[in-house]
């Protein structure tokens, strides 16, 4: 099996005990591509990409559900939400789903809407910023006047949590092959989450002590259970209203 690996801290409890499988690192948005195209059997896709894909994809329970705040889906601001109508916003270019959030939160929870969308090296009013990266601006900066947690957002709002990413396997891959994987794959995140304490005390690249980090990892669904559906479907009715993506 060939399967892609975000090189994420969030992603860890996954693949730290994952084994029998060949590993591609690969950002959000390049292992949507790499599934459909082919080079990846499976993975856990960003919901956007899962989404679009979702017709050549068999669905696992895992991915990353967030309960309440994410941590590292971050938008630093130099105004609140909802005066951002009118601003220049940089957005992440590794995942669409933290995008679409952003967006669904800006038009339909605060009405506004930003004169333009940029690049997150351009200048503007906001920038967001999602997994490591956006850890490392929260510990070592520049600083922002605001920082909005949009799992946290998308909570209030709606008292549901939020789906950022769900794992699924190729439909192509035969069923006993995706049988074994998802055995493989449920016995390495509950030996993943025996190790956090472990795999804290490694991960210290991100400015984050070890207990930091541990209460990170903890703050998670890596199984998807009935509130997470809820929460998926809810987010595609809302961005169903707002049209398609001008970024």
């Amino acid at each position: 099996m060939r399967v892609g690996r975000i090189p994420y801290l969030n992603c860890e409890p996954f693949f730290h005990r994952l084994a029998g499988v060949e590993l591609m690192d690969l950002i959000p948005r390049r292992l949507g591509v790499a599934m459909e195209t082919g080079e990846l059997d499976a993975g856990p896709l960003s919901l956007m990409d899962y989404l679009r894909l979702e017709s050549r994809l068999v669905p696992l329970p895992y991915g990353i559900g967030c309960p309440t705040d994410a941590r590292s889906v971050l938008l630093f601001s130099d105004r609140p939400l909802a005066e951002l109508g009118g601003a220049r916003v940089g957005i992440t270019g590794e995942t669409s789903t933290s995008v679409e959030l952003l967006r669904v939160l800006l038009a339909l929870r605060y009405e506004v809407e930003p004169a333009a969308w940029v690049g997150p090296e351009e200048p503007s009013d906001a920038v967001l910023l999602i997994g490591d990266r956006a850890i490392r601006r929260l510990t070592g900066g520049p600083p922002a006047r605001r920082i909005v947690d949009l799992g946290l957002e998308w909570r209030e709002w709606t008292g549901l949590p939020f789906v950022f990413a769900r794992w699924a396997v190729a439909s192509r891959v035969p069923a006993g092959e995706r049988r074994a994987f998802e055995a493989a794959l449920d016995l390495a995140l509950e030996r993943g989450l025996a190790a956090l304490a472990e795999i804290a005390a490694v991960r210290r690249d991100l400015g984050w002590t070890a207990g930091q980090v541990e209460s990170y990892l903890h703050n998670f669904a890596f199984r998807l259970g009935p509130d997470e559906e809820k929460g998926a479907a809810e987010f595609v009715r809302l961005r169903g209203l707002i049209g398609p993506s001008p970024c």
